[in-house]
């Protein structure tokens, strides 16, 4: 029977807890793969980790280590969501770079300082009247009138009210995404048609900058991303996913769209 150092397998499961909660941490923020790789094969040099494997799909972050010694070991973590917080990227990419640098070589104390990093959340009541604004911009940029920009505003309220109370009624966000279309696009036709008398073009441009507050432009852009630097599985499924959402929003506008115009 193999002898088996105690302690060595002790501290390679640690590194490997290390790595695999840090991986996972910036999946959830929304990192794109490369950096998240590129840290972790960094950070496991750093901890002198020998020939580590790291595999990042959409749904789990899964980390593989062994120190040369015989002694192995895994670990692996579910990714419920791939969002975007730059937040905690940035405090995340700052930790592996003191510990590549040595500036921190106690593993308890990167595991802590790890687990430390929080997502930022911001007040959702100070969110819907500032993603209505943004929907008001996107008219005015387009070169909207006040008439187009007001009729955004509370199309682009509406929406963004019904999106977070959908979410944390807990439905599936890709029909959230389908039903805030719906009854953003209705609220701005009715606004236009009943209450502003806007023109035939005014109410297109108005309901077309209400549904742009839908477009999932994070997921599309981390996917091409994926895709241009060689992580062909993770930047597919983003894209597919982003394809997805945009498919929903677009079904609850044309369902908008053809009852209101029948």
């Amino acid at each position: 029977m193999p002898h088996i150092d105690l302690d060595t397998s002790s501290d390679l499961n640690k590194k490997t807890k290390i790595l695999c909660t840090f991986g996972w941490r910036m999946a959830l923020a929304g990192a794109e793969t490369r950096l998240i790789m590129r840290c972790c094969h960094d950070m496991a040099k750093a901890m002198h980790v020998i020939n580590p494997e790291f595999t990042l799909t959409r749904s789990f972050f899964l980390v593989r280590c062994c120190d040369g010694n015989s002694h192995y070991a895994e670990r692996i973590a579910k990714i419920k969501s791939l969002g975007i917080n730059m937040n905690s990227v940035t405090r995340l990419n700052f930790i592996a770079n003191d510990v590549i640098s040595g500036e921190i070589t106690d593993l308890d104390l990167i595991y802590h300082k790890i687990r430390a990093v929080r997502p930022a959340h911001y007040n959702k009541n100070m969110l819907i009247p500032i993603e209505a604004v943004a929907a008001a911009a996107f008219a005015y940029c387009n070169g909207g009138t006040a008439t187009v920009c007001l009729a955004a505003l509370i199309g682009g309220f509406m929406l963004m009210f019904f999106k977070f109370w959908l979410l944390k009624k807990g439905f599936f966000e890709t029909f959230v995404f389908m039903a805030c279309a719906f009854l953003g696009c209705a609220t701005t036709y009715i606004m236009c048609t009943y209450v502003l008398s806007a023109s035939a073009d005014e109410t297109r441009l108005a309901i077309m900058a209400t549904t742009l507050l839908l477009v999932p432009g994070f997921p599309y852009m981390n996917g091409f991303l994926d895709i241009f630097k060689g992580y062909l599985e993770i930047g597919v499924m983003r894209l597919i996913y982003s394809i997805i959402l945009t498919a929903c929003a677009a079904s609850g506008l044309l369902g908008a769209l053809y009852l209101m115009w029948i």
